[in-house]
């Protein structure tokens, strides 16, 4: 039943869409976003960023938080990754139960040094044989595609905090929408004299995602995550943490940007963006392989706070 409303309703949404027609940037106006709210922008059209277009992505992830590469990683590449991913959370789970947890358990979950649990059916591997192949080269490969645009947005000085893996089990329901941690008080900036003195009602970004699907991601089937665009804008952050506590609910904030992705693109987004894992109707895991960048002094103690106890003793490794 899940499954067959929620392909009905990408289908309504996807009908509307085509009769309407969706709002999308004026690329290479002098404002590309001129009689645009963040929250219009819904459609992975309207948050495409051209190749080589790093000034207009960093102007389109400044107003929305989001924004995607098309084909940053070749399929080939992200398909073997998607069978690695796999793998990798089938033995994640079986190294749960060894050490006497339940990698299904909703009220208890899991925290290892190399994998956590995410909410029920959601597995969050870091680092955990991410430096081999094929890992390795996602990253490698797909960097050429979405630094240049890191790097103008967190300056040339951006350091990879860590790469990971979040792999969903079939029949995971969808995620509440959440931030990945919260934000850089504006007293941590001055300190580092990074504003220059200047009134800003909206802080830079200190620190971004890039989530690079291994699978194709379709809504009513996969579930692609749903991202709230404009949500990491002070005012209608603070508002939504407030609301936003009923799974796939988007808090008031208006549509989602449910992004259906092809294997091997990459969506961009503010580390303090609300989003969503989708529900994963299909019959198999979806693995999403994200590196998450940031400016030279931040450190995030919330996600991986350590140390932790290792998923394989010493004499199993």
């Amino acid at each position: 039943m899940r499954t067959a409303v929620a392909r009905a309703l990408a289908a309504l949404e996807e009908v509307s869409v085509r009769l309407i027609g969706a709002p999308r940037p004026a690329i290479g106006a002098a404002d590309p976003f001129a009689g645009l709210l963040p929250w219009d922008l819904t459609s992975a059209e309207a948050l495409e960023v051209p190749a080589a277009e790093t000034e207009y992505g960093s102007a389109l992830l400044d107003f929305a938080g989001v924004c995607a590469i098309r084909r940053a990683v070749p399929p080939s590449l992200a398909a073997r990754g998607g069978a690695a991913a796999s793998a990798l959370a089938a033995e994640v789970r079986r190294g749960v139960r060894r050490r006497g947890g339940d990698p299904d358990c909703p009220q208890v979950g899991f925290r290892f040094h190399e994998a956590c649990q995410r909410g029920p059916g959601r597995v969050d591997l870091r680092g955990y044989q991410l430096d081999e192949e094929p890992f390795a080269a996602v990253g490698e490969v797909g960097g050429r595609a979405w630094l240049p645009l890191v790097r103008r947005v967190l300056g040339g000085d951006a350091r990879l905090l860590w790469s990971g893996l979040v792999v969903t089990e079939p029949g995971t329901a969808a995620q509440r929408f959440h931030a990945d941690a919260p934000p850089v008080p504006r007293a941590v900036w001055e300190e580092h004299g990074l504003l220059g003195g200047l009134p800003r009602a909206t802080l830079p970004a200190h620190c971004l995602t890039v989530f690079v699907p291994l699978v194709d991601l379709r809504r009513g089937l996969n579930g692609p995550t749903a991202f709230l665009p404009g949500s990491h804008h002070g005012a209608t952050a603070a508002a939504m943490a407030a609301e936003a506590d009923e799974a796939g609910s988007s808090a008031g904030a208006g549509a989602a940007a449910h992004l259906e992705a092809d294997a091997g693109d990459a969506i961009l987004f503010d580390y303090r963006l609300f989003h969503a894992g989708g529900a994963n109707c299909s019959a198999v895991r979806r693995p999403i392989q994200y590196f998450v960048y940031a400016r030279p002094w931040y450190s995030d103690e919330v996600n991986f706070p350590g140390p932790e106890r290792s998923l394989w003793p010493a004499e199993v490794q």
